[in-house]
């Protein structure tokens, strides 16, 4: 084939896959950023918490974030359906017998991944970060710009670490028929604690003044009562090493006696009377440094000078050294699933039509199924460094990366 013949073929087939990458980008992303929506702002935004400008912003900063797994799964996709389709109407082979080597052919699209990829690694290590920042500050930080605004009407709130609060109406900074929950147990959450008081009131006026000085939210509440049920403190397996048996004889009886006893009942005497609400957990959470939105510069600096990292944030709880070392290795490895995922699907999609069968195409979704479930086992694991998390995040390349070159050579020497 002549240069000019070469060079029509090299633009037909990059239109094919760069027009196809961009819809099914596009048509992924409005699913995953509508999924991230209900799942994070769709009672926040029906409750009052979140106006529909902020939701906005956070469609602004969830999309870049969306492409960095878009954009390699749109790659997949148009690459299945590019050579999918030439290979059913013949158009490969017309190639092949016009002498052009499948390699020569696919050059343009070789092409093409690596500058998505190349694209994909500056969303990883710039924008994605940076995305991740400003929409958890959306999500995070509205509620303690007016923490009423947590109290949803005739729905319990579990938005408070170590609380289950339930109002029947808010009007304002005002609650009616109230009933607030103070959980204890280690963990202080609903799955792992028992009500350690409950109060009930008629009303309450929430004032969020000082909040983050005071760490508090002041809670003034008229005609109510309170219920304290003191739970004897469990024997420890500490404890069962240290006592006799004798003595943990003793302790359980006094346990079990203990957990027989009457509730304290106490009602308030006053018509208002002030209730302190803690908020040094959910604002511990809102303030912890999330590995997520370290920009490349601090990951690095944290895998090689993790004090000077612990300067830069003035004592903030930071991620623990294997985190960071796992997230630096993700978003490298990550940027290279364009490549890696357009080097299965070129096999794949010519294998499925020339077979005429839909398990090629099958295969090739468990393949892009497959490499992302990896990438995410090793995120899962990426603070645990006996499971050596940073090495598990290139799996995915370096095995999906082999299996596509070997079949791509097998159909090459067909």
């Amino acid at each position: 084939m002549n240069p000019q013949g070469m060079r029509i073929l090299d633009r037909y087939l990059s239109r094919q896959v760069i027009f196809s990458t961009l819809f099914a980008v596009a048509v992924l992303s409005v699913i995953l950023v509508l999924g991230q929506i209900f799942k994070k702002l769709l009672d926040l935004l029906v409750s009052g918490v979140l106006t529909p400008s902020a939701v906005l912003k956070f469609i602004g900063y969830a999309f870049p974030w969306s492409l960095s797994y878009t954009v390699p799964w749109g790659v997949l996709t148009a690459v299945l359906l590019t050579f999918g389709r030439l290979s059913a109407d013949n158009e490969l082979i017309s190639m092949r017998m016009a002498g052009l080597s499948l390699r020569r052919i696919c050059l343009p699209v070789f092409a093409a991944a690596t500058a998505l990829s190349a694209f994909c690694l500056w969303i990883n290590t710039t924008v994605a970060p940076h995305a991740y920042t400003e929409s958890r500050k959306l999500t995070q930080q509205a509620a303690l710009e007016d923490p009423s605004s947590l109290f949803t009407p005739d729905t319990p709130v579990t938005a408070i670490p170590g609380y289950l609060v339930f109002a029947q109406k808010r009007n304002g900074h005002s609650l009616e028929n109230v009933q607030l929950f103070s959980l204890a147990g280690e963990k202080a959450d609903i799955a792992r604690s028992r009500p350690g008081s409950v109060t009930i009131a008629r009303r309450a006026e929430i004032d969020d003044r000082g909040l983050r000085s005071k760490r508090a939210l002041e809670m003034s509440m008229e005609n109510a009562f309170v219920v304290n049920r003191r739970w004897p403190a469990p024997i420890t397996d500490e404890d069962r090493a240290r006592l006799s048996p004798a003595e943990i004889e003793a302790r359980e009886a006094r346990i079990e006696e203990a957990s027989r006893l009457v509730p304290d009942v106490a009602e308030f005497e006053s018509r208002s009377s002030p209730v302190s609400v803690p908020l040094s957990r959910l604002l511990e959470r809102s303030e912890r440094i999330r590995v997520d939105g370290l920009k490349m510069s601090e990951l690095w600096s944290g895998i090689r000078n993790r004090p000077a990292l612990e300067a830069a944030f003035n004592g903030h709880a930071l991620p623990s050294s294997t985190e960071i070392l796992t997230e630096f290795h993700k978003r490298l490895s990550f940027s290279l699933a364009c490549f890696v995922l357009a080097l299965v699907g070129i096999p794949f999609g010519i294998t499925a039509q020339r077979r005429e069968t839909s398990s090629g195409f099958v295969l090739s979704l468990v393949v892009g199924i497959s490499y992302f479930t990896l990438i995410m086992l090793g995120e899962l694991w990426k603070d645990n460094a006996a499971r050596l998390p940073y090495l598990w995040v290139w799996l995915p390349n370096v095995a999906f990366g082999g299996l596509g070159l070997f079949m791509f050579l097998r159909l090459q020497r067909r």
